[in-house]
């Protein structure tokens, strides 16, 4: 997760390099992940240029290293990992310690079974799922918003992708400009394998993010 620019202030983080808040050596992967928007103004506007150190509002339960940084808000459906280090998705984890956690927009397979239905909005698109057990986790990025290359998925079309691959639950994550994945080469450096949809002059610009979810080197 970004720093808090304001302490016990409305803002719970700044939105900063996604490569940068992966960079840690240990790093094999990261993807995008909470949902979050700006804080509004007096007259309750947002600003939603997306810029560095822009203080934002995370939205689900947020937890990194045993530290509550959002608090869960159902329906987000919340994803988190216990200490037997078993993956579970939809449900909030009530007292029980949690030293990681992230929320996404909504679920999208439950127990084996895709429960949203075809809407025909395609956008860039990522998901986390697991199987029955909850030990094995999938990280899906799908690209979009980019003619003759990728125009994305709806939420059906997504779903299906994670039963094929094999998930018992699957939750939609954030999605859009603020969909990536990042994986480290044999240098151990990482880097950026798809194509976020953001454009800047038409060039490809990496969305400032507020947090990501790593998968780290024991």
């Amino acid at each position: 997760v970004g720093a808090d620019p304001d302490g016990d202030g409305p803002a719970e983080t700044a939105l900063a390099d996604p490569l940068k808040l992966a960079s840690d050596r240990s790093v094999l992967a990261f993807i995008n992940s909470n949902p979050w928007d700006s804080l509004a103004d007096s007259a309750g506007n947002r600003n939603r240029r997306w810029f560095e150190g822009q203080p934002v509002d995370i939205h689900g339960l947020a937890v990194a290293g045993g530290r509550v940084r959002s608090p869960a808000h159902p329906p987000i459906a919340s994803i988190w990992v216990n200490s037997e280090g078993r993956v579970f998705l939809g449900d909030t984890p009530g007292d029980e310690a949690v030293g990681e956690a992230t929320a996404g927009v909504q679920q999208i397979v439950k127990e084996g079974v895709l429960v949203v239905p075809a809407d025909g909005a395609l956008h860039p698109r990522t998901a986390i799922g697991a199987d029955e057990d909850g030990i094995v986790m999938w990280l899906v990025v799908v690209d979009g918003r980019q003619e003759q290359y990728s125009e994305g998925m709806d939420l059906h079309e997504l779903g299906r992708v994670m039963i094929d691959l094999g998930c018992w639950n699957a939750t939609n994550m954030d999605g859009g400009g603020s969909s990536i994945m990042g994986l480290a080469g044999q240098d151990g450096r990482l880097r950026v394998v798809n194509s976020p949809a953001d454009r800047f002059l038409g060039f490809r610009r990496i969305r400032p993010l507020p947090m990501v979810l790593t998968i780290r080197k024991k």
